[in-house]
């Protein structure tokens, strides 16, 4: 597995949940004035960050398990055919 591959998009994937974390805080403004509610487009960035890593993070290593999977099943494709051919030639 591509290690760099997979951190890398896990950081762009970052970076984008948090700019949609801090969007999502500035058009939806909280009419509340606790200091729970104080800060929300950081704990939205925050959250939009966390949750764009685990999303980009986990996507490509399915997407890289899936090519290591293909190139073994096209590896037993080819030998389970070179054997049958040497089989059928010995039955002549």
């Amino acid at each position: 597995m591509n290690v760099k591959l997979i951190a890398f998009s896990g950081f762009v994937t970052a970076f984008l949940g948090a700019g949609i974390g801090f969007i999502v805080a500035s058009l939806l403004p909280c009419p509340y004035t606790s200091k729970m509610y104080q800060n929300l487009d950081q704990k939205y960035a925050i959250v939009g960050a966390v949750a764009g890593l685990l999303i980009g993070s986990s996507q490509e290593m399915i997407r890289e398990m899936k090519q290591e999977r293909d190139a073994e099943e096209d590896l037993l494709r080819d030998l389970n055919k070179a054997i049958h051919s040497s089989t059928d030639k010995k039955n002549y």
